[in-house]
């Protein structure tokens, strides 16, 4: 039997992740801006893996409508393969719980189903992207509702733009200390602790709902550096492109 390989496409709103897959084994992934300007270079990558392993299908998930389709008609023309656009099925993916279903966000939805099927349920999920969202996920399987608070980088924004004694920064690392010595360190001891304790009391109201033995698990470009802090019970950054295999792989037929 040949091996399966499949990309799987993240497009967020601040970057777009791709990865490569052989028989459910994340082989290698790449990293672009989430722009028209990205599309290029996106296909240019999706070309050389086909060229080198044969591809089967192409899976795509975007929370950004316009990019996702342009995407879909760049890698269909130039790889002859119609893309899996997860939008089109989200709904099924799971039972959501939800006053309106269907404006959950597709990453959102990907997340959960990859939570479930790799960790078990109950869960909480943390997606630290542009914006921090939470989800809560019945011991039973059911998506039954999260959260969207400002991500960690519009937060920063946020305080530059209105605060005009307050300079540009980035964060990057954890601070030295929670007690900063000058205004960059008050910025950086603030944003970084504060999202700590909101992912801390996030964590734990969610869990008294869904059961205390939920597995708090984190995702997102801006989770790495909060993943020494002990307030998650796993840090997978991958864990949306991993989705995409998981529905791929049960509910694509193969080709074999």
């Amino acid at each position: 039997m040949n091996a399966c390989r499949i990309i799987t496409l993240d497009v967020g709103n601040s970057a777009a992740d791709i990865g490569l897959f052989e028989d459910a084994n994340l082989i290698t992934t790449d990293f672009l801006p989430s722009s028209a300007d990205s599309v290029e270079r996106i296909c240019l990558i999706a070309e050389r893996w086909h060229q080198e392993n044969e591809l089967e299908h192409v899976m795509i998930a975007s929370v950004v409508p316009a990019l996702g389709d342009l995407l879909a008609v760049q890698i269909e023309q130039r790889l002859r393969k119609i893309p899996i656009m997860v939008e089109d099925i989200k709904t099924q993916l799971l039972p959501l719980r939800v006053d309106r279903p269907e404006t959950v966000g597709v990453d959102r939805i990907v997340n959960c189903y990859a939570a479930v099927h790799l960790y078990g349920s109950p869960a909480v999920v943390i997606s630290l992207g542009t914006a921090t969202t939470f989800e809560a996920i019945s011991a039973d399987g059911r998506y039954i509702g999260g959260a969207i608070a400002p991500g960690v980088n519009i937060s920063l924004e946020a305080l530059t733009r209105r605060a005009a004694l307050l300079p540009p920064i980035d964060l990057h690392e954890k601070p030295e200390r929670i007690i900063g010595k000058n205004t960059v360190e008050h910025m950086k001891s603030g944003i970084f602790f504060g999202t700590v304790s909101m992912i801390e009391g996030m964590a734990r109201r969610m869990k008294s709902i869904v059961g205390d033995q939920a597995k708090v698990i984190a995702t997102g470009g801006m989770s790495s550096i909060f993943a020494q802090e002990g307030v998650f019970d796993v840090h997978e950054p991958f864990l949306t492109l991993k989705g995409l295999e998981l529905i791929h792989r049960h509910r694509c037929p193969s080709r074999d």
